[in-house]
């Protein structure tokens, strides 16, 4: 009875040592980003790898059925209005949840992190709205897949054009720096100090 009563307890211990798996919510909590959090990140992410992708293909092969397919479905403007589109989407649903959302590390390293995401949002908001402001200024029309949503006018602004001309190159490419050493970053974070820093944007919410 005793042999019986301490395997039992064995068997209890073993299962209550495990964290307990909560389904993942459209929230965000402590321990972990919810549905619409992970939703938005994937997105961006998708848009902006195909932004890349279109940018490098005609920069490495010109003009060719690739990269007129890879245009035909990412034109860099209408990527671009998404891109701001979803960022200010990302801002907004943080700003609701930024009583609960996954606490940064303490330390330099947490301090380090807030600064390239408050980096990254600055760039996703800045580079197309920069664009944005050039093609307005240059008088061309905005388009979104194909509706204008202004038309050609016969106009010049300088203030309007000179931030694109003068930043957008430049940014873009810190841009393309930030992505790859955010992915380094978590995966850093995954293999090496083996804690839950990815798991929360990819991962189930332990408690």
């Amino acid at each position: 009875m005793v042999k019986g009563t301490a395997n039992n307890t064995s068997l209890n211990s073993s299962h209550t040592s495990k964290p307990a798996q909560t389904p993942i919510g459209w929230r965000d909590s402590p321990n972990c980003y919810g549905r619409v959090s992970r939703a938005l990140h994937w997105l961006t992410a998708a848009l902006v790898t195909l932004q890349f992708s279109v940018l490098l293909a005609w920069r490495g092969m010109g003009e060719n059925a690739i990269t007129l397919f890879l245009a035909s479905i990412g034109p860099h403007g209408s990527l671009g209005f998404m891109i701001l589109i979803v960022t200010l989407a990302r801002l907004g649903w943080a700003w609701v949840n930024r009583k609960q959302r996954p606490p940064h590390t303490p330390g330099l390293g947490g301090r380090l992190a807030r600064f390239v995401h408050i980096t990254f949002y600055g760039l996703l908001m800045w580079l197309p709205a920069f664009a944005i402001l050039r093609q307005y200024g240059r008088g061309g029309a905005l388009r979104f897949y194909g509706m204008e949503l202004l038309p050609e006018a016969e106009r010049d602004i300088t203030w309007m054009i000179a931030p694109a001309e003068l930043l957008h190159g430049p940014l873009s490419w810190l841009l393309g720096g930030l992505v790859i050493g955010h992915i380094t970053m978590a995966l850093i974070h995954r293999f090496w100090f083996k804690d839950r820093v990815l798991a929360r944007m990819v991962g189930s919410s332990g408690r």
